[in-house]
Parts: C-alpha cells; structure tokens; sequence
C-alpha cells in the first residue's frame, strides 16, 4: 500500500513538473500581436505614444459621449502600432 501511494505521488510529481516545463518553453514562440481593436460602441479622440512603451488611447463613447482613457503598455516601440476601430 505504502509502495502505491510512493508511486502515484512520484508520478504526479513529474507530471505537475513535465507540465510546468511545456507551459513554459511555450510563451513567447507566436508573432507578436501589433494590432489594437476599439469596440463598435467606441470612437477614437487621439493616439498618444507615451513613454518608451506606452499607448495612449482617448476614446469617447458613442452612446452617452463620455471619454475615456485606455494605456497599454506595449513589446516594443508604441509607433508600431495600429489602431483598428470595428
């Protein structure tokens, strides 16, 4: 009894570790996304590019009119870009 439940934890282990090591290895391999879409209930104001790796978005909501402020912080320089509205 001692001997199985020495085995199955010893097997869980490694999957628990194989698993940590594939989510890992995995980050990062696919194309960076350079897109940023606005929602069909959104306009855009203006496009800012704050520090270094920041995008400022002002947007302003078509239904009541009211502005608002979106940063996202970038993987590279904010110049590159692009601002797609639905």
């Amino acid at each position: 009894m001692v001997t199985l439940l020495t085995v199955t934890m010893i097997v869980g282990i490694a999957v628990v570790a194989g698993a940590l090591v594939m989510r890992i290895a995995g980050e990062g391999g696919g194309p960076s996304m350079t897109e940023i879409r606005v929602g069909p209930g959104y306009s855009v104001r203006s496009v800012d590019h704050g520090a270094e790796d920041r995008l400022v978005l002002v947007l302003e909501e078509k239904a009541s009119g009211e502005e608002v402020v979106r940063v996202y912080r970038t993987a590279g320089d904010a110049e590159d870009y692009k601002i797609v509205s639905d």
